[in-house]
């Protein structure tokens, strides 16, 4: 069963929000010490590990004339977590799911109407994600 967690997400925000060189080796390790919970440090440092990955996906998803670099920090870190959830999924069944858990924290948490478009770059995402896998 899948469950949102928001500090995944406030992970990803703070990375966008203050830049990679926040994040060096020593830094993680004092983040992990704060938070005391080390698979999520271990799932951040994966997902930064296909964060390249993850960011072409998005950004060919996102409307003509749209960057991914100049989208709200927290906007990219939702967009991240859940497309980093998503391609890590083996079960379809948590698809909807996922979108579903990503829209409702968007809801509160971003500009209003913007969970709109957070539910159509998901849906694409799935979409590609769908077409490769029958490849």
């Amino acid at each position: 069963m899948f469950r949102l967690d928001k500090k995944k997400i406030f992970l990803l925000y703070q990375y966008y929000l203050l830049g990679s060189a926040h994040f060096s080796d020593t830094s993680l390790l004092a983040l992990e010490e704060r938070i005391k919970n080390r698979e999520r440090i271990v799932w951040f440092n994966n997902c930064l590990k296909r964060e390249k990955f993850l960011r072409e996906r998005i950004s060919k998803k996102l409307k003509a004339g749209w960057e991914f670099s100049c989208l709200p920090p927290l906007e990219r870190a939702v967009l991240v977590y859940a497309a980093c959830e998503l391609f890590s999924e083996k079960n379809d069944s948590l698809e909807k799911i996922i979108i579903d858990q990503t829209i409702n924290f968007s809801k509160v948490y971003l500009e209003e109407q913007k969970y709109k478009y957070i539910n159509k770059v998901l849906d694409l995402l799935i979409k590609e994600r769908k077409e490769n896998l029958r490849e």
